[in-house]
């Protein structure tokens, strides 16, 4: 009579535990890394409304795409929906699982205007979660430039909580293809880390009304692992900066060849410096270039420079202000 007693209590843990959360990304609502990390969130007994863009939207940081009709014009990603098909919609068999043809950002609000009232009793949202996404996203440079960020801090703007993830698996998969239960497949080491962390979370929340500083979000990047790097299949967590050594953003390069431009990273001074927070603290990208380490860094919506700041620059146009 053990085993059915201890299942019972494990089953009523979950449900004390269960947490409301809206899942998004940046590489589409097929990408296995989203994918497995519904099953497994899910699997820890969390209510989870994974609401994604029908199509690729990587790059489009905060900008904000609404539908111009309630049909697709082109097909989705990896052609799961075609054109002719609704502009929005969710899986025949789930409808926890949504596609919007839009950007990060306004999945957020597509799920908290459309879906959540709709289909979901207006249920409240405890934690948005973004990504894991396919590729790295470190470092101020990026903040505004990547969707997996642009869903994160649209979703703190209104007051929710959110975690951006993102792994260096960046093989942009398709769910149908890649989605299984390989311990080595980096989605699900991914997936697998994505609990443990949200979990840590709502364990340390207790009491408060919210899981996180109500202007604050947290960046996390993890590194290659599994089949990537056999070596590394628990990477441990490191408190990061977003600033500092090796920070890049986007930049081009002219071909003067084909006569063309390509994207290129690149790093400059002024992404070193540490104006913020605890300036003893590697930069992600540090520590990414490391064995085995998850950068976890900290950031803010709240974009007012610090008062020193502010007071130095102001110093430099008070003559023309006019208060």
């Amino acid at each position: 009579m053990l085993f059915p007693y201890l299942t019972l209590m494990i089953t009523l843990a979950q449900v004390i535990c269960a947490k409301n959360i809206l899942l998004t990304n940046d590489d589409s609502w097929v990408s296995t890394n989203i994918r497995a990390t519904y099953r497994e969130l899910t699997l820890a007994g969390h209510n989870v409304v994974l609401v994604a863009p029908v199509s690729q939207r990587s790059g489009y940081g905060g900008k904000f795409d609404i539908p111009k009709g309630n049909v697709l014009q082109t097909n989705g990603e990896f052609d799961y929906v075609k054109a002719g098909e609704p502009a929005w919609g969710h899986e025949v068999d789930d409808q926890n699982v949504w596609y919007f043809n839009g950007t990060p950002a306004s999945c957020v609000a597509f799920a908290l205007k459309y879906v959540l009232p709709k289909f979901f009793n207006n249920m409240t949202i405890d934690l948005v979660v973004s990504g894991p996404n396919e590729g790295t996203n470190m470092g101020q440079g990026f903040y505004t430039g990547l969707g997996t960020m642009g869903a994160t801090y649209n979703s703190i703007y209104r007051g929710i909580p959110g975690v951006a993830f993102s792994g260096s698996n960046s093989n942009n998969s398709f769910f149908k293809d890649s989605l299984n239960t390989d311990p080595m497949n980096p989605s699900n080491i991914y997936a697998s880390k994505v609990v443990e962390f949200v979990a840590q979370i709502f364990k340390s929340q207790g009491e408060n009304p919210n899981a996180l500083p109500i202007t604050s979000g947290i960046n996390v990047n993890f590194p290659p692992v599994g089949n990537q790097d056999t070596t590394c299949t628990d990477p441990e967590w490191v408190l990061t900066r977003m600033s500092g050594e090796l920070s890049a953003t986007f930049d081009m390069a002219y071909n003067e060849t084909s006569n063309t431009f390509v994207w290129s990273p690149a790093s400059y001074k002024a992404l070193t410096v540490c104006e913020n927070g605890d300036c003893s603290l590697p930069s992600a990208n540090e520590v990414l270039t490391q064995n085995c380490r998850t950068a976890v860094s900290v950031f803010s919506i709240d974009y007012d420079a610090k008062l020193e700041l502010a007071n130095e620059v102001k110093a430099l146009v008070q003559p023309i202000l006019s208060i």
